[in-house]
């Protein structure tokens, strides 16, 4: 199998990643990255380099600001049909903090934007109470944001619930006795602690949907609980690491691209995942109802895993304690390997991929 090219299953869900990627390199960056130069702060922009969630901004004397956008891609629909809103409020706030840590920055605030067909001020109040818990949960403020009614954009929305997209912008900061964490740092032989997740977050949805709704013929009823879990939020828990006096060598949002994330760091090495928890009964569902294989469940979902934490071994039991410290339930899921080309192996499946696919059989 090419590991570039989009899944034939994936593709039937209309999403073509192998397109999406090549159209990006070829009819964006080449402009997007020509604004550099308009701007006296080029020098000190990072944002397409490998092993950066977030786009770095230094603007002497100031600390190294850290921005994010993200939106809740499909969710959205689910939460339309089943007059369910709340779920992805948080997960506009998750899905941009949640990024920003893994450059080592303190999300500081968030901007949100929705654009909807008409106004509905249950829907809204609704998100905003979405947007409110997944503020607190991550220590930031949501000074403000932007409402645009498009009605004659979203010709589909006629009757039921509004239609509607939602996006956020969060800046962050990093501290000043910090470095940026790109992996860089990252050595054979470290440790990958993971944090679980709450299901699926936010991604992979149009897979979902496609396989459970039209290929297995379940209903929203049959799934609305494991598919509408907001994503969680892991400030407080990178935030307790960095506490303990502990210096994380990387720090993984498992988003998009799943477990393949990790290969996103910037050392030249590769991860070995052999002792991954099994993944919670929605992963499954989706598995055998469209008998969608692994390769592409676990480059399109997390697995269970939310958030991985690459720590050198001397600070393993750390970590862990740490990490316990807020709450969360950290488990030591696999380890880095010498071998170049950042790969990421997961055994227990028979995988092994590297950028946005797995192709190869362990």
């Amino acid at each position: 199998m090419d590991p570039d090219a989009t899944p034939p299953v994936y593709a039937a869900a209309g999403v073509d990643e192998e397109r999406e990627q090549d159209v990006f390199a070829r009819a964006m960056r080449p402009w997007l990255a020509r604004t550099r130069a308009r701007s006296p702060l080029a020098a000190s922009v990072s944002g397409l380099a490998s092993g950066y969630f977030a786009t770095l901004l230094h603007v002497p004397p100031g600390p190294v600001l850290a921005l994010s956008t993200d939106g809740v891609g499909t969710k959205i629909l689910l939460a339309r049909q089943a007059d369910r809103w709340e779920p992805v409020g948080v997960d506009c706030v998750a899905n941009n903090v949640n990024d920003l840590i893994c450059v080592g920055a303190v999300p500081l605030a968030l901007l949100d934007y929705i654009a909807t067909d008409r106004i509905d001020e249950g829907v809204l109040e609704e998100i905003a109470r979405g947007l409110y818990l997944g503020a607190e949960a991550a220590g930031i403020a949501i000074p403000g944001g932007e409402i645009a009614q498009i009605g004659a954009m979203l010709a589909d929305a006629a009757g039921g619930p509004p239609m509607l997209d939602l996006v956020g912008t969060a800046i962050g900061a990093i501290p000043p006795e910090r470095d940026p964490v790109d992996g860089s740092q990252v050595r054979p032989g470290d440790v990958v602690l993971g944090l679980p997740s709450s299901g699926l977050h936010s991604n992979g949805y149009s897979l979902a949907r496609h396989v459970l709704f039209e290929v297995a013929g379940l209903t929203l009823a049959d799934v609305a609980d494991p598919l509408l879990q907001p994503t969680r939020v892991y400030v407080r828990a990178i935030e307790a690491v960095w506490e303990a006096g502990i210096t994380p060598r990387g720090l993984v949002n498992v988003s998009g691209g799943g477990l393949l994330n990790l290969g996103r760091l910037a050392a030249d090495v590769s991860y070995e995942l052999d002792a991954l928890p099994p993944p919670p009964p929605v992963f499954a569902l989706i598995a055998e109802a469209g008998k969608v294989p692994a390769a592409t469940m676990y480059a399109t979902f997390n697995m269970g895993t939310g958030f991985c934490v690459v720590v050198p071994p001397s600070e393993e039991d750390a970590a862990i304690a740490a990490l316990r410290s807020a709450g969360e339930e950290p488990a030591r899921v696999g380890q880095v390997t010498g071998r170049s080309g950042r790969t990421v192996s997961i055994p227990s499946a028979g995988l092994r991929g590297r950028g946005d696919a797995f192709g190869d059989t362990v």
